[in-house]
């Protein structure tokens, strides 16, 4: 493989990795609020080639190539008919601030149980 080869198949591969999923993460709906991933990402690549005789005087050529790519959580949207919410993984307290809005949820969930109960034994 030539040296455009190898950038080619490499870009590709890169580009094949970053999509608005990797970005944006799968979303996840829990009590009528959708919880948003968001994730940076980070990637770097390098490649070379070359070509030179060897010692028998024949001629030789090669190339190479690599890549690293990093995806770090940076914080989660939380989105209710209500409002939006931005939680930063870098400020101090979120896993507090998270941690608040569980019993919360919960306490909604248990509520629609017993309504959606109630609709149907009604019915």
């Amino acid at each position: 493989m030539n040296l455009d080869e190898t950038l080619k198949v490499i870009t590709e591969e890169i580009a094949n990795m970053i999509s608005t999923k990797t970005v944006i993460g799968e979303h996840i709906i829990i009590e009528g609020r959708t919880i948003i991933p968001v994730t940076k990402v980070s990637f770097g690549f390098g490649s070379g080639g070359g070509e030179g005789k060897g010692k028998a005087g024949d001629q030789g050529t090669g190339s190479g190539g690599g890549g690293g790519a990093c995806i770090q959580p940076i914080a989660f949207l939380v989105v209710s008919k209500d409002d939006v919410q931005l939680f930063a993984l870098k400020e101090k307290g979120v896993i507090e601030r998270i941690t608040a809005l569980i019993p919360e949820m919960m306490e909604k969930c248990k509520s629609m149980t017993q309504e959606c109960k109630k609709e149907e034994s009604s019915t």
